[in-house]
């Protein structure tokens, strides 16, 4: 739930700023890369909070969510310090790298800075919602996340649109999304048996090991796709503002479109862990056929509605012409490999939740690797970014070894446990 109102949050701003003129869009398109770094570290930490304080939940100990809590936001205070440090000093140079255009670039190093600062801010709210979340308090921190999500598009659309601060509103509505919803969560945190401020002062150093143990992985995930970005922006970035902006429009609306194969995985995953946890080894493998099953078949239908809407959808989100029609050329080109795209996400959220993430995360570098080369190529060699769109498409039916691999994954998970199972019952 947290993650379809985020995603579609940044869907409503995308599109807020696509009637804000070209120049606004494809400024924010460029941050993208950046915003996925941002969020890598907030999931992490979020997740790690929701961890901790399901297992409090289990030991019958609600004020060590609270320890918990206050202990990973000591540790994202020095580490968030860090980073903002380094996108700061970097910010002079990556317009260079990413091609911006000489007359917006001043303009794009000044949103990174201000926008990645007031980014940071966003986990306070975060941590207080997985606190809450994890203890089984799932009302509350579903009302925390609608609140930061209404707070950044309505001010968004408030000053950005209607009192004319264009893209300087979107540093200002995170900021403020990041403020209140911490000043939010901490509100209804004190509703709940979670809330003991003596706690807060409590060192947890457990927070160490479950940010290296639960948090990289999750972390490492989003900075290939975060490095995938930038690889793309620099490809597309030499044909023109136009390209970026409607790449960023059509991969934002692509998020919401490939969700539901990762909830489908989620929910797959869910059910082999109980199977492995009740010894129902035999049970493991049908789970995941029919998981995979059910997911191609709603992929049929949501890839043929998104290609037969393609051009609706991307003048809505777009805005602009321009970057209408580089967002609907690149959805017309993709949207039918969404019948093999939603199955391969589905199989990777398995395969990453059953004790398979590192072998996931090498899926997902040389997926995204792949589509970088071999779209730098196309690209150039169609002089236009619709070589890049085809390539795209190409190494999307490609991932369709995805999940044969992923059915071997959870094939030898029945393998193994069946023989240990064995050898427990004789001797």
């Amino acid at each position: 739930m947290a993650g379809s109102l985020n995603f579609a949050a940044q869907l409503g701003i995308i599109a807020i700023l696509g009637y804000m003129g070209g120049e606004a869009i494809y400024v924010r398109s460029l941050y993208q890369p950046v915003s996925l770094i941002v969020l890598a570290l907030t999931v992490g930490f979020a997740v790690c909070g929701q961890v901790a304080a399901a297992i409090s939940k289990g030991a019958g100990r609600p004020q060590d969510v609270m320890s918990n809590v206050a202990s990973l936001a000591r540790v994202w205070l020095g580490l968030g310090a860090a980073l903002f440090l380094v996108l700061a000093v970097a910010a002079p140079s990556l317009p260079g790298l990413l091609h911006v255009d000489a007359a917006l670039r001043d303009t794009f190093a000044s949103f990174l800075r201000w926008t990645s600062a007031a980014g940071l801010l966003a986990v306070g709210a975060e941590l207080c919602a997985a606190g809450l979340r994890g203890y089984g308090y799932v009302r509350h921190a579903t009302v925390l996340v609608i609140w930061t999500a209404g707070v950044r598009i309505g001010l968004v659309a408030g000053l950005g649109l209607g009192a004319g601060s264009g893209i300087a509103a979107v540093p200002i509505a995170e900021a403020a999304a990041g403020l209140t919803g911490l000043a939010m969560g901490l509100a209804l945190l004190r509703r709940t048996e979670l809330w003991h401020p003596p706690a807060a002062r409590i060192w947890r150093r457990e927070v160490f090991t479950d940010l290296r143990r639960i948090g990289v992985p999750i972390a490492l995930s989003f900075f290939v796709l975060a490095a995938y970005n930038f690889a793309v922006i620099g490809v597309l970035g030499s044909y023109g503002e136009n390209a970026v902006a409607g790449f960023t429009v059509a991969s934002t609306l692509q998020n919401i479109v490939l969700l539901p194969g990762m909830v489908l995985g989620t929910a797959t995953a869910i059910t082999i862990n109980q199977q492995r946890g009740a010894g129902e080894w035999r049970r493991v493998r049908a789970s995941m056929r029919g998981g995979i099953e059910v997911t191609v078949v709603t992929y049929v239908v949501i890839a043929a509605l998104v290609w037969a809407l393609h051009d609706p959808l991307a003048r809505l989100m777009g805005g602009d012409a321009g970057v209408a029609a580089a967002a609907g050329g690149y959805l017309g080109a993709v949207a039918l490999t969404y019948t093999v795209q939603g199955p391969v996400l589905a199989a990777l959220t398995v395969m990453e939740e059953t004790g398979g993430g590192f072998l996931a995360i090498v899926l997902n570098a040389v997926y995204f690797g792949l589509i970088v080369a071999v779209g730098a190529v196309a690209a150039h060699a169609a002089g236009s970014a619709d070589g890049f769109y085809a390539a795209v498409a190409y190494c999307n039916l490609i991932g369709v070894t995805v999940p044969i691999i992923a059915v071997r994954h959870v094939r030898r998970l029945s393998v193994r446990g069946g023989v240990a199972q064995e050898v427990v019952a004789t001797g």
